[in-house]
Protein backbone atom coordinates (compact mmCIF):
# COMPACT_ATOMS: atom_id res chain seq x y z
CA UNK A 1 0.00 0.00 0.00
CA UNK A 2 1.37 3.57 -0.53
CA UNK A 3 0.50 6.55 1.29
CA UNK A 4 0.90 9.60 -0.45
CA UNK A 5 1.11 13.22 1.94
CA UNK A 6 2.14 15.89 -0.05
CA UNK A 7 5.08 17.12 -0.66
CA UNK A 8 6.30 14.68 1.53
CA UNK A 9 7.76 11.50 -0.24
CA UNK A 10 5.59 8.60 -0.94
CA UNK A 11 5.12 6.13 2.07
CA UNK A 12 5.00 2.36 0.65
CA UNK A 13 4.15 -0.23 3.85
CA UNK A 14 5.05 -4.02 3.06
CA UNK A 15 3.26 -7.13 5.09
CA UNK A 16 4.59 -8.26 8.08
CA UNK A 17 6.28 -4.68 8.08
CA UNK A 18 5.66 -1.83 10.97
CA UNK A 19 5.49 1.23 9.46
CA UNK A 20 6.41 4.67 12.25
CA UNK A 21 5.53 7.86 10.96
CA UNK A 22 6.89 10.23 13.88
CA UNK A 23 6.21 13.80 13.63
CA UNK A 24 7.38 17.01 15.97
CA UNK A 25 4.96 18.91 14.17
CA UNK A 26 0.92 19.19 15.34
CA UNK A 27 -0.28 20.21 11.88
CA UNK A 28 1.30 16.87 10.24
CA UNK A 29 -0.06 14.87 13.32
CA UNK A 30 -3.43 16.47 12.28
CA UNK A 31 -3.19 16.08 9.00
CA UNK A 32 -3.01 12.45 9.12
CA UNK A 33 -4.88 11.55 11.73
CA UNK A 34 -8.09 13.82 10.15
CA UNK A 35 -7.57 12.44 6.60
CA UNK A 36 -7.33 8.50 7.44
CA UNK A 37 -9.92 8.55 9.94
CA UNK A 38 -12.31 10.49 7.88
CA UNK A 39 -11.29 9.82 4.44
CA UNK A 40 -9.83 12.85 3.86
CA UNK A 41 -8.02 14.35 0.24
CA UNK A 42 -5.13 15.54 2.49
CA UNK A 43 -4.16 11.80 2.38
CA UNK A 44 -3.63 9.72 -0.99
CA UNK A 45 -4.03 5.80 -0.55
CA UNK A 46 -3.79 3.83 -3.54
CA UNK A 47 -2.38 0.00 -3.76
CA UNK A 48 1.13 -1.93 -5.77
CA UNK A 49 -0.26 -0.56 -9.03
CA UNK A 50 -0.34 3.00 -7.78
CA UNK A 51 -4.25 2.86 -8.57
CA UNK A 52 -5.86 5.28 -5.78
CA UNK A 53 -8.03 3.35 -3.59
CA UNK A 54 -11.13 4.95 -1.13
CA UNK A 55 -9.30 5.28 2.73
CA UNK A 56 -12.09 3.68 4.46
CA UNK A 57 -12.16 0.47 2.02
CA UNK A 58 -8.65 0.19 2.13
CA UNK A 59 -8.08 1.01 5.66
CA UNK A 60 -8.86 -0.24 8.85
CA UNK A 61 -8.87 2.65 11.46
CA UNK A 62 -7.68 1.71 14.80
CA UNK A 63 -6.32 4.88 16.23
CA UNK A 64 -5.38 5.12 20.28
CA UNK A 65 -5.34 1.24 22.02
CA UNK A 66 -6.44 2.24 24.53
CA UNK A 67 -8.58 5.71 24.10
CA UNK A 68 -10.55 4.19 20.89
CA UNK A 69 -10.44 0.70 20.41
CA UNK A 70 -13.06 -1.58 21.75
CA UNK A 71 -11.75 -5.22 20.89
CA UNK A 72 -15.74 -6.79 21.22
CA UNK A 73 -16.80 -3.60 19.56
CA UNK A 74 -14.77 -4.23 16.67
CA UNK A 75 -14.52 -7.76 16.30
CA UNK A 76 -17.61 -9.63 18.04
CA UNK A 77 -19.80 -9.84 14.93
CA UNK A 78 -16.91 -11.04 12.67
CA UNK A 79 -15.40 -13.89 14.66
CA UNK A 80 -19.58 -14.68 14.76
CA UNK A 81 -19.42 -14.50 10.94
CA UNK A 82 -16.06 -16.49 10.73
CA UNK A 83 -17.58 -19.31 12.99
CA UNK A 84 -20.55 -19.13 11.07
CA UNK A 85 -18.06 -20.62 7.74
CA UNK A 86 -15.92 -22.55 10.08
CA UNK A 87 -18.04 -24.39 11.92
CA UNK A 88 -18.98 -28.24 11.18
CA UNK A 89 -22.21 -28.74 10.02
CA UNK A 90 -22.50 -31.95 12.82
CA UNK A 91 -21.41 -29.46 15.12
CA UNK A 92 -23.40 -27.06 14.80
CA UNK A 93 -26.73 -29.88 14.87
CA UNK A 94 -25.45 -30.39 18.23
CA UNK A 95 -25.29 -27.03 19.49
CA UNK A 96 -28.95 -26.21 18.18
CA UNK A 97 -29.89 -29.36 20.08
CA UNK A 98 -28.37 -28.08 22.86
CA UNK A 99 -30.23 -24.87 22.70
CA UNK A 100 -33.23 -26.30 22.13
CA UNK A 101 -33.31 -28.44 25.28
CA UNK A 102 -31.94 -26.00 27.23
CA UNK A 103 -35.15 -23.64 26.07
CA UNK A 104 -37.75 -26.99 26.99
CA UNK A 105 -35.67 -27.05 30.36
CA UNK A 106 -36.41 -23.57 30.81
CA UNK A 107 -40.31 -23.86 30.12
CA UNK A 108 -40.36 -26.74 32.35
CA UNK A 109 -39.94 -24.77 35.68
CA UNK A 110 -43.76 -24.47 37.43
CA UNK A 111 -43.50 -20.91 37.68
CA UNK A 112 -42.81 -20.12 33.81
CA UNK A 113 -45.13 -23.45 33.19
CA UNK A 114 -48.53 -21.50 34.63
CA UNK A 115 -47.95 -18.51 32.40
CA UNK A 116 -49.20 -18.40 28.81
CA UNK A 117 -45.61 -17.69 27.91
CA UNK A 118 -42.96 -19.39 25.50
CA UNK A 119 -39.18 -19.34 24.83
CA UNK A 120 -37.26 -18.58 20.93
CA UNK A 121 -34.46 -21.14 21.15
CA UNK A 122 -31.30 -20.60 19.38
CA UNK A 123 -31.59 -21.47 16.15
CA UNK A 124 -28.64 -19.86 14.74
CA UNK A 125 -24.89 -20.36 15.74
CA UNK A 126 -24.43 -16.01 16.14
CA UNK A 127 -27.84 -16.36 18.90
CA UNK A 128 -26.12 -19.05 20.40
CA UNK A 129 -22.65 -17.46 20.93
CA UNK A 130 -24.40 -14.32 21.46
CA UNK A 131 -26.70 -16.13 24.50
CA UNK A 132 -22.80 -17.62 25.49
CA UNK A 133 -22.01 -14.08 25.74
CA UNK A 134 -18.92 -14.94 23.91
CA UNK A 135 -16.15 -11.63 24.66
CA UNK A 136 -12.23 -10.64 24.86
CA UNK A 137 -11.28 -11.42 28.55
CA UNK A 138 -11.21 -8.61 31.08
CA UNK A 139 -7.10 -8.89 31.40
CA UNK A 140 -6.88 -8.39 27.83
CA UNK A 141 -8.79 -5.20 27.45
CA UNK A 142 -7.49 -3.06 29.78
CA UNK A 143 -3.62 -4.18 30.12
CA UNK A 144 -2.09 -2.27 26.88
CA UNK A 145 0.21 -4.92 25.76
CA UNK A 146 -1.85 -8.06 26.06
CA UNK A 147 -4.61 -5.47 24.04
CA UNK A 148 -2.49 -4.88 20.98
CA UNK A 149 -1.60 -8.31 21.13
CA UNK A 150 -4.85 -9.23 21.14
CA UNK A 151 -5.97 -6.66 18.17
CA UNK A 152 -2.77 -8.44 16.20
CA UNK A 153 -3.47 -12.02 16.53
CA UNK A 154 -7.35 -11.21 16.00
CA UNK A 155 -6.75 -9.86 12.87
CA UNK A 156 -4.25 -12.33 11.94
CA UNK A 157 -7.07 -14.58 12.62
CA UNK A 158 -9.60 -13.20 10.20
CA UNK A 159 -7.11 -12.16 7.88
CA UNK A 160 -7.35 -9.04 7.68
CA UNK A 161 -6.15 -7.18 4.23
CA UNK A 162 -6.61 -3.71 4.87
CA UNK A 163 -3.92 -1.38 5.83
CA UNK A 164 -4.23 -0.95 9.74
CA UNK A 165 -3.28 2.56 11.02
CA UNK A 166 -2.93 3.16 14.75
CA UNK A 167 -2.02 5.89 16.90
CA UNK A 168 0.51 6.47 20.21
CA UNK A 169 1.53 2.91 20.76
CA UNK A 170 4.67 4.17 22.30
CA UNK A 171 2.81 6.06 24.90
CA UNK A 172 1.74 2.46 26.06
CA UNK A 173 5.15 -0.03 25.67
CA UNK A 174 8.08 -0.18 27.08
CA UNK A 175 11.17 -0.62 24.51
CA UNK A 176 11.00 -4.21 24.88
CA UNK A 177 7.02 -4.88 24.57
CA UNK A 178 7.20 -2.59 21.36
CA UNK A 179 9.86 -5.15 20.21
CA UNK A 180 8.00 -8.29 20.82
CA UNK A 181 4.33 -6.89 19.02
CA UNK A 182 6.87 -5.92 15.92
CA UNK A 183 8.61 -9.67 16.06
CA UNK A 184 4.61 -10.41 15.90
CA UNK A 185 3.40 -8.56 13.61
CA UNK A 186 6.67 -9.86 11.70
CA UNK A 187 5.09 -13.56 11.54
CA UNK A 188 2.11 -12.20 9.89
CA UNK A 189 1.08 -10.77 6.20
CA UNK A 190 -0.46 -7.46 8.66
CA UNK A 191 0.42 -3.88 6.54
CA UNK A 192 0.46 -1.57 9.65
CA UNK A 193 1.21 2.25 10.29
CA UNK A 194 1.78 3.65 13.75
CA UNK A 195 1.08 7.57 13.69
CA UNK A 196 3.26 9.05 16.80
CA UNK A 197 4.14 12.52 18.33
CA UNK A 198 7.29 13.45 19.33
CA UNK A 199 10.32 16.71 19.91
CA UNK A 200 12.94 14.22 19.28
CA UNK A 201 13.51 11.56 16.65
CA UNK A 202 13.25 7.91 18.13
CA UNK A 203 15.00 6.00 15.53
CA UNK A 204 16.76 3.65 17.92
CA UNK A 205 13.18 2.79 19.57
CA UNK A 206 11.85 1.93 16.29
CA UNK A 207 15.07 0.27 15.28
CA UNK A 208 12.86 -2.71 13.59
CA UNK A 209 10.43 -0.80 11.79
CA UNK A 210 10.20 1.40 8.61
CA UNK A 211 10.63 4.81 10.50
CA UNK A 212 10.00 8.36 9.25
CA UNK A 213 10.45 11.02 11.29
CA UNK A 214 9.02 14.84 10.32
CA UNK A 215 10.37 17.83 12.65
CA UNK A 216 9.00 20.83 13.19
CA UNK A 217 10.38 22.17 10.31
CA UNK A 218 8.77 19.61 8.21
CA UNK A 219 11.96 18.08 7.18
CA UNK A 220 11.68 14.38 6.21
CA UNK A 221 14.19 12.13 7.93
CA UNK A 222 14.44 10.22 4.80
CA UNK A 223 15.56 13.45 2.95
CA UNK A 224 18.62 13.58 5.53
CA UNK A 225 19.88 9.68 4.22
Amino acid sequence: MNLAYYPFQLITTKPSEVTVIDTASPKVLTDLIEALRNDLDKVVLSNDQHEPQEIRKASLWIGDPMLELDLDKLFQRLIYKRMELLIENQRLVELIDQSQQMAMDLLQDPFLSDLPVTVEPGGKLEQIMKYCNVHFDEAVTTESTSKIEALIQTLTKLGEKKLVILTNVSHYLSARDFFAVTEQIGDTELQVILIEFSKVNRKKYFEKCQYIYIDEDFVDSRELD
